[in-house]
């Protein structure tokens, strides 16, 4: 249970993690780059998406940790989560838009 708790991982563990997360939020600016969402030098949004996915997909991965599941299995998580971190975000904004905009016709 000891290698668990985040305070004991070692560095290599934390830059996993954090490696990870990050690369899955480059994954997904550069996807919208290639789909035409982004321009390539709007580096505003490409910090925002990479700290997003930072934040979420650490979360993952010291969910997944304390599951005690596998490291190879919480990095994977890690990557993913973090890849589908602002999509997610974007999910959740439309669904409170469309609660707000009901509320407001009635």
């Amino acid at each position: 249970m000891q290698e668990n708790d985040p305070t004991n991982w070692g560095a290599a563990t934390w830059m996993l993690a954090v490696g990870m997360s990050f690369f899955g939020g480059v994954v997904s600016w550069y996807s919208k780059l290639r789909a035409g969402h982004t321009r390539v030098f709007n580096l505003i949004e490409l910090i925002g998406e990479v700290v997003t996915s930072g934040f979420v997909g650490l979360a993952s991965f010291m969910v997944l940790s304390s599951l005690n599941y596998p490291v190879g299995i919480c990095a994977a998580a890690a990557g993913i989560s973090g890849n589908m971190a602002t999509r997610l975000l974007f999910l959740i904004e439309q669904t409170i838009e469309k609660r707000f905009a009901s509320l407001n016709k009635d």
